[in-house]
């Protein structure tokens, strides 16, 4: 069964994974529900009974949008912001135009609580006793079943089933929303990039490695990660620029990278720290331009 071919031909999507569910998958599942949901599909959890964080970024994330549609063609348009709110100016080419013209409505911030879906993505949950657990029997039974792990204890419970024992299941996903890649937006791939940073499965690193900055690349950033929101643009930098050569792991910092970071090369301490924890490499050079006249290059080797 084709995914991509699943996917076209259904409006409803649950995700669903455990209560007690890691970093990993908890990115995952939030990168789908965005990416999902950004193609124009009906996207939710089938449970209450989920991890705080996801019912948090959820919560922030789907905030309330209003649509204002005004039916007539319109010569002139402005706004005015005011302390506490907007007041929004169209002047009507035609004069005949009336206040049944005009409407307003909210088009986001519904709730994404819904036991109704014709496809289910199970997130990290490897028993399928787990998934009757959490969601209404009868829906269950009507719905196909996507279930994505990297536990080879998983049941194959699925009609389809991804268990990719040696890598993060937010790779995992990302290699998915890449093969389908109408679904990929911004949020879903930052989402991602928080999965893969707290991932502590043994994985191919260069692969890893690959996936991260094809998710920057994409648009995804670092604005989930925990710390100063500077130095994690400089992270990104660094992250972008990491390329493999003679068995070492490479990275460069421009004077520019600098400014537009706000940073300075005091900041690369921190950078080592995230590196280590973020790709677990045993070794890697940061070089960078130094600020002096002439200008020289200057590095960083941790091993």
């Amino acid at each position: 069964m084709d995914i991509k071919e699943t996917l076209s031909g259904v409006e409803n999507i649950g995700i669903l994974t455990k209560k007690n569910a890691n970093n990993d998958a908890i990115g995952a599942a939030l990168a789908l529900f965005f990416a999902l949901r950004s193609a124009n599909k009906k996207t939710c959890f089938p449970s209450n009974n989920l991890p705080k964080e996801i019912i948090e970024f959820a919560k922030k994330k789907n905030k309330k949008q209003f649509q204002v549609t005004f039916n007539e063609e319109v010569s002139e348009v402005y706004y005015e912001k005011k302390s506490k709110g907007l007041v929004l100016y169209l002047t009507p080419k035609d004069e005949a135009a009336n206040d049944d013209s005009f409407s307003c409505r909210i088009v986001s911030g519904e709730n994404f609580f819904s036991s109704e879906y014709d496809v289910l993505f199970t997130i990290g949950i490897d028993d399928f006793k787990e998934v009757e657990d959490l969601c209404d029997p009868d829906q269950l039974f009507n719905c196909t079943i996507i279930n994505i792990d990297n536990d080879l204890n998983n049941q194959n419970y699925g009609e389809i089933n991804i268990i990719k024992e040696n890598q993060p299941i937010s790779q995992t996903v990302a290699c998915l929303l890449k093969e389908i890649n109408e679904y990929t937006n911004k949020e879903a791939d930052s989402f991602l990039l928080y999965g893969l940073s707290f991932s502590n499965k043994k994985t191919d690193n260069n692969k890893k490695i690959s996936t991260i900055k094809w998710l920057l690349k994409n648009g995804g950033d670092l604005s989930l990660f925990s710390g100063d929101p500077q130095k994690n643009k400089l992270l990104e930098v660094i992250l972008k620029n990491l390329s493999y050569t003679n068995d070492t792991y490479i990275s460069t910092v421009s004077e520019s990278d600098f400014e537009k970071s706000k940073t300075t090369s005091k900041d690369l301490g921190f950078i080592t720290e995230k590196l280590k924890n973020f790709l677990n490499i045993p070794s890697f050079f940061i070089l960078w331009e130094s600020r002096t006249s002439p200008l020289s290059v200057k590095g960083l080797f941790y091993t």
